[in-house]
């Protein structure tokens, strides 16, 4: 009996891993729709000492939203790299340093925010769709997050599936190595934007490809992931 139950586990882990792998080359299709290939892992990257990441694809990036989704993004991009709104693009060439392993966890937060939104702004067009039927005043974006409640808050920004869950570590571990790597990394504050809009948008498309996923799969149900450090809005 054990081992038929092993043979069974060993077929569902299998299958889990093929559609894991299915969700992931979608996502890299969505992101070579726009243009953008994902940053190789950052040991790559690093010359003379410092983290460089060109081109920056910022506009490709953004290119994906609507406004008052880039909006926010921008607010988000803004409040991690501690720079103001609207700041000169002299601010991108300057270098800052930051504990790789600080910057994973920044870059996880992000993929979470991307996600976030994406399930957002769609709930959101939906409640204004409604309230344009009935004569309602509609809600800006950030208004109308801001009046989550914490049940939906959480709803929103936690993968619904245990692939999307997987995808996310998987893709930060390739990019960044195992978690206990604590040296710090010299970027500049474009390097530094190009990770977040990137993460961002994975999470953007990640969401995406659950959905369509999960409509040829079942995916399993993410019941008991923990909440990300950082991920809330």
């Amino acid at each position: 009996a054990s081992l038929h139950r092993r043979i069974a586990q060993l077929k569902e882990s299998n299958c889990q891993t093929a559609i894991e792998d299915i969700m992931y080359m979608l996502i890299l299709y969505k992101f070579s729709e726009i243009r953008v290939p994902l940053v190789p892992k950052l040991t790559s990257c690093i010359y003379n000492g410092k983290l460089e990441i060109w081109p920056s694809k910022d506009w490709e990036l953004e290119s994906i939203y609507s406004c008052d989704v880039l909006e926010l993004i921008k607010e988000h991009s803004n409040a991690v790299i501690s720079l103001r709104v609207n700041s000169a693009l002299t601010d991108n060439l300057e270098t800052t340093e930051i504990g790789k392993h600080q910057l994973s966890k920044v870059y996880t937060a992000s993929i979470l925010y991307g996600y976030f939104l994406k399930s957002a702004s769609l709930r959101h067009q939906l409640e204004c769709s409604l309230a344009e039927h009935h004569g309602s005043i509609t809600k800006q974006l950030r208004h109308y997050i801001s009046g989550f409640d914490p049940k939906i808050l959480q709803r929103c920004a936690k993968p619904r599936s245990r692939e999307a869950k997987n995808l996310i570590e998987k893709q930060s571990l390739a990019l960044f190595g195992p978690k206990e790597n604590e040296e710090n990394v010299v970027t500049s504050i474009s390097s530094l934007k190009r990770l977040l809009l990137e993460a961002v948008a994975f999470g953007t498309f990640l969401w995406d490809t659950e959905e369509y996923v999960d409509g040829a799969f079942k995916l399993m149900e993410n019941e008991n992931a923990e909440e990300e450090e950082n991920s809330s809005v």
